[in-house]
């Protein structure tokens, strides 16, 4: 009887949405969720993208933030939805490929259950400092670390984040014991460090650089290849000696599994569109963020292989979810 009642409800959830496909695309709003609390790259870039879906789509694109567990309780919750276009999860690489290693159970399969359809971004990511931290540089804040061993305190805006591994490649290529402390987010995060309960973090160049701009945080360096345009005179990780420590969170919208084709096709190219619309392009650079322009296969594969970098990454470092 049990297996009887449970194919009927799979009939009946396919049925509703083969009638969805068949209505023209959308016909009512879309939920967009963000797997992380609000004031983070991630909810930024969402916003960003959800007001201009919504004008050029004629419905609204509303995000809903869901955090928790790294970012997997939204990524769940979208893999388990009705896979017919009304439900999207726009998020940052960690609970679709960086943060996968580290879990030793993740409720879904990132390769499986998700229909890639657009990469929306990259972003600079900045080592920051509490302002009132002594250190005033990445080498004294290596040599301060060396000398109180445990005492530094290293916030982590996400388990399982390239921001969380980036601090354990950190520790590992410095030789250097930091207290890591979590949190479920960046806004979270930004905000003790803002306050002195943590000293360091490295952080996505969207979500603190008013606050660097403002002196109410440090840039010690940034983790990309070459200097930011918004932070000329800070080094980069690679001039101080870490050619390793460069790394551009991406972030990427999905759809669920079995989403129909012409769906994830349409939503590509509107993304696309909007991707590549000067005035996009200009708020995102305001940001730290660069667009990233791509199709529906592309985007699949830069997924799949970075769920393979970051593996090796975590094997390397031994980081864990503690």
């Amino acid at each position: 009887m049990n297996s009887l009642v449970r194919i009927i409800l799979i009939a009946a959830v396919w049925a509703a949405a083969s009638l969805a496909a068949a209505q023209p695309y959308p016909s009512r709003s879309v939920k967009i969720v963000v797997p992380f609390p609000p004031g983070g790259t991630n909810d930024i870039l969402a916003r960003i993208m959800g007001e201009r879906l919504g004008r050029v789509m004629g419905q609204s694109f509303v995000v809903e933030n869901r955090a928790g567990a790294g970012g997997t309780i939204g990524a769940d919750a979208v893999a388990k939805a009705l896979p017919d276009g009304y439900t999207l999860f726009l998020s940052s690489s960690a609970p679709l490929a960086v943060g996968l290693a580290l879990f030793p159970k993740v409720p879904y399969d990132a390769a499986r259950d998700f229909a890639p359809v657009a990469m929306i971004a990259d972003a600079t990511v900045a080592f920051v400092a509490y302002p009132g931290f002594k250190p005033q540089t990445v080498q004294e804040v290596i040599a301060h670390g060396k000398a109180n061993p445990g005492s530094m305190r290293g916030a982590i805006p996400t388990i399982g984040s390239m921001h969380h591994l980036l601090m354990e490649l950190f520790r590992v290529r410095a030789d250097l014991k930091i207290n890591m402390i979590p949190y479920k987010g960046t806004g979270p995060a930004i905000v003790d460090l803002m306050a002195g309960h943590v000293d360091i973090d490295f952080e996505n160049m969207p979500a603190v650089i008013p606050y660097i701009r403002s002196g109410r945080l440090r840039a010690l360096a940034v983790a990309s290849d070459k200097r930011s345009a918004l932070l000329p005179d800070v080094p980069t990780m690679k001039e101080l000696g870490f050619p390793d420590l460069v790394a551009s969170p991406w972030f990427a919208l999905v759809a669920p599994a079995g989403t129909p084709r012409d769906i994830v096709t349409r939503l590509n190219e509107e993304v696309n569109r909007i991707l590549r619309n000067p005035e996009t392009v200009d708020i995102f650079a305001k940001q730290g963020a660069d667009p990233i322009v791509i199709s529906v296969e592309a985007t699949g594969t830069l997924i799949r292989s970075e769920i393979e970098k970051w593996a090796k990454v975590v094997k390397e470092t031994g980081a864990k979810l503690e």
